[in-house]
């Protein structure tokens, strides 16, 4: 399992350029290179740390800011077309293991959907990571339950 350790000081200057510059909502090489451009001004050294994270280190904190950045206000839920339900069961379904951890998996189907989808990308976006696998679960674990 990998984790991260972070001052205290230096946790709050990630998270306050992550929601400052809407990191959350980018994908995983622009989450990068735009926080290591925006660290270089005001924390060099932390830039240099993060711009050295590779693999599922660097994974682990995208994904960290990415679960918490919500793109659309919060009042009410993006409701799912019936032809959204069924891309993203779809999707689910032409995963070749089962999905054990249902919220990094939201980012791969985010990712997958923006090119041809992006309502459908941005709706999922929208999501919270505990309102995604709700969402999930509510298709199945394969995507059998639509």
């Amino acid at each position: 399992m990998s984790y991260l350790r972070f001052t205290p000081h230096d946790f709050a200057t990630l998270t306050s350029l992550c929601r400052q510059h809407r990191l959350g909502e980018r994908n995983l090489p622009t989450f990068k290179r735009l926080l290591v451009a925006a660290l270089e001004a005001v924390a060099p050294e932390l830039g240099r740390r993060v711009a050295g994270l590779r693999g599922s280190r660097l994974e682990l904190l995208f994904h960290h800011f990415r679960d918490r950045t919500p793109l659309l206000p919060r009042a009410e839920p993006p409701e799912f077309t019936p032809e959204e339900l069924v891309a993203v069961a779809e999707a689910c379904q032409a995963t070749p293991f089962p999905v054990r951890l249902v919220r990094p998996f939201k980012g791969v189907l985010i990712e997958r959907f923006e090119g041809e989808w992006p309502d459908l990308a941005r709706k999922l976006r929208w999501l919270s990571g505990q309102e995604f696998e709700l969402l999930y679960g509510q298709l199945g674990s394969r995507g059998e339950g639509i």
